[in-house]
């Protein structure tokens, strides 16, 4: 898929059949992981894993749907829900709060969680407010009849560490990541990193409150944090799921270019920033009304109709 190409959807009005059907490439994907999970057969907890706005929530949930297709129950758990708070958050070598770290997570009280739900017990999980920065108990119970399967997400989860106490013989483990972007220049090629770096531009500026200029100032710590947390366990997964939409930066522009545009007013001299600028000015941009509902994009944008 080429800018170009993208283009030409759009112009032309083939942009929602295009969606349409890139949608549905996801969903048979997950179908077919979900099969493989109940095929299997004795898997209690699937462990999902991957970079910073991969898609990791909204692939969990659906992931659940699927699982629940193939008549087990299923239910969503996040690491991020159990984070420790600014008040016991560790510190960098700087003395910043270091998010990234697995000392971040609650591992005791997730732990504890984990084993009460596989033992068809009611917990009241964990909850995290982003924009306060701290953790409080759900008022709802949840529960997991005997034999089913929960989902386990966050960036951490692929880490032995995090599940320890849990024997591997109910594990399954997943990565996902947005692989397949868009041609740009030539056979150049937009990195998954910097594809990742939009869609959480636009999120933190949505959901939790935060400047353009203070996600692009922890954007690199938060890529350390990932070669440190992530990829030397990406080899554990059990399979890969693609979590890329070709149609992405089309719906996306509208979003994003004025959060940068914002950003390089202050930061003029920023080559990054200008090359997204460069870039978005060469897409055309469609309505986010296209967008499906349960679409990994609506984690993004906002508007899912699934809960998070």
């Amino acid at each position: 898929m080429t800018i170009d190409e993208l283009n030409t959807y759009v112009e032309t009005g083939d942009i929602d059949e295009f969606i349409r059907v890139s949608e549905a490439r996801q969903h048979k994907a997950l179908s077919r992981i979900a099969d493989d999970i109940t095929g299997r057969g004795g898997v209690r907890i699937v462990l999902l894993s991957g970079g910073s706005s991969a898609g990791k929530t909204t692939t969990a949930k659906r992931l659940c749907t699927q699982i629940r297709v193939n008549n087990l129950c299923a239910c969503h758990l996040s690491t991020d829900d159990y984070f420790v708070g600014d008040a016991r958050n560790p510190r960098d070598e700087n003395g910043e709060l270091d998010y990234e770290t697995i000392e971040a997570v609650d591992m005791k009280r997730l732990a504890k969680d984990l084993k009460a739900l596989m033992r068809g017990r009611k917990i009241h999980a964990r909850k995290f407010d982003f924009i306060e920065h701290d953790g409080y108990d759900d008022p709802e119970e949840t529960s997991l009849p005997k034999g089913g399967i929960i989902v386990l997400e966050g960036l951490h989860a692929l880490n032995p560490r995090l599940t320890e106490s849990i024997d591997d013989d109910v594990k399954y483990r997943l990565f996902i990541e947005p692989k397949t972007q868009p041609e740009v220049f030539a056979t150049t090629r937009l990195p998954s990193t910097e594809a990742r770096f939009l869609r959480r531009l636009v999120r933190d500026h949505q959901f939790r409150k935060m400047s353009p200029a203070d996600t692009f100032r922890l954007w690199p710590k938060v890529l350390e944090g990932e070669k440190k947390w992530i990829n030397p366990f990406r080899s554990l997964a059990t399979c890969e799921f693609d979590s890329s939409l070709a149609y992405e930066l089309a719906v996306i522009k509208p979003y994003v270019a004025g959060l940068i545009t914002r950003y390089l007013f202050k930061h003029p001299d920023d080559v990054r920033a200008q090359m997204f600028v460069n870039l978005l000015s060469c897409v055309r941009e469609t309505s986010p009304m296209l967008v499906p509902g349960d679409s990994i994009l609506r984690e993004t944008i906002g508007g899912s109709l699934l809960e998070y």
